[in-house]
């Protein structure tokens, strides 16, 4: 570990509680209807000298200072805590709000006492059945192989969808589908790089999502930069795409006006601005497919792909 991040030690102990440490949120977006049914929660330290910091700008020196499972507990609080928020400024509309997809690590997985912890968080805050998901990559599922399908059924019980982050990304693909409890498979962007380079990779990711539908599944692609690529996804099924053309993550006060359908945000002022319904039950505005990639890099709104049946 180098000297400048050894420095990042003590402003990351001070994190937990002086409000650098954040959570960002981007939404997931129906690609038939343009609502957006989820939302995935990304962490972000606004470091006080470095700025706005990624995970893996100082997820290392957390872990070399053993903090990792603390940074894993306050996300998982955080995002309880959020998805609670914005079912209480729902409440008494016919708003339903998305649900909030957290990401949990194998050491969290595998930790005991983690399906207790859930429980106790889903249940103390009150959280409706499916207000929350947690998702696992694919490694983190095969490296804590044992007894993991039966873990994942006891904590979709209390309450949360289950999903596999990243899929494609490892040697287990097609058998995690088989034999684990999910609700959602994401689609690492890897697959969309390969549909647009010939007509092979489209056909793998063409049965990916027949596979996962056949199980009852939502398939959401991850990375989608450009109508073209949300068009063909929807033509082929693929239920939610998340990426630049839709929006990015963005802070707290942005997410929840995505989450209740009162705005979007508009990323050259940094604040939201009044729109057209964007939650769970609402819609976002078409913008002309030959202008729709330049209005979303410009304003942030949420663009809908050229119409095409999905499931």
């Amino acid at each position: 570990m180098t000297a400048i991040e050894l420095n990042l030690v003590p402003a990351l102990c001070a994190a937990f509680d002086d409000g650098s440490l954040q959570l960002h949120y981007q939404p997931e977006v129906d690609l038939r209807t343009g609502s957006v049914p989820g939302m995935e929660a990304f962490l972000r330290w606004h470091h006080p000298d470095r700025g706005l910091m990624n995970p893996s700008q100082f997820m290392p020196a957390a872990a070399a200072a053993g903090l990792s499972d603390q940074v894993g507990r306050w996300v998982l609080r955080t995002a309880v805590a959020e998805a609670r928020t914005w079912h209480e400024m729902a409440a008494g509309t016919a708003i339903r709000p998305p649900r909030l997809w957290v990401n949990v690590t194998a050491d969290q997985l595998t930790r005991p006492g983690f399906a207790i912890e859930v429980e106790q968080l889903m249940h103390g805050r009150a959280l409706p059945p499916g207000a929350l998901g947690l998702e696992f990559t694919e490694q983190t599922l095969g490296l804590a192989r044992v007894g993991v399908p039966r873990l994942l059924a006891r904590l979709r019980s209390f309450g949360p969808a289950i999903g596999v982050d990243g899929f494609g990304t490892w040697y287990a693909s097609l058998s995690t589908l088989d034999v684990l409890p999910l609700d959602m498979v994401k689609i690492d962007g890897c697959f969309l790089h390969a549909m647009q380079r010939d007509l092979e990779g489209e056909a793998v990711l063409a049965s990916i999502i027949t596979l996962a539908h056949r199980r009852q599944m939502v398939v959401t692609a991850e990375g989608v930069d450009s109508v073209v690529t949300a068009s063909r996804l929807a033509a082929m099924h693929c239920d939610r795409g998340a990426g630049l053309l839709f929006c990015p993550p963005v802070p707290t006060d942005d997410a929840r006006m995505i989450a209740l359908g009162r705005g979007r945000p508009n990323r050259r002022h940094g604040r939201s601005r009044p729109t057209g319904a964007t939650s769970g039950t609402g819609r976002a505005g078409r913008a002309a497919p030959d202008r729709a990639t330049a209005t979303a890099t410009a304003t942030g709104t949420i663009p809908r792909p050229a119409p095409a049946a999905v499931i």
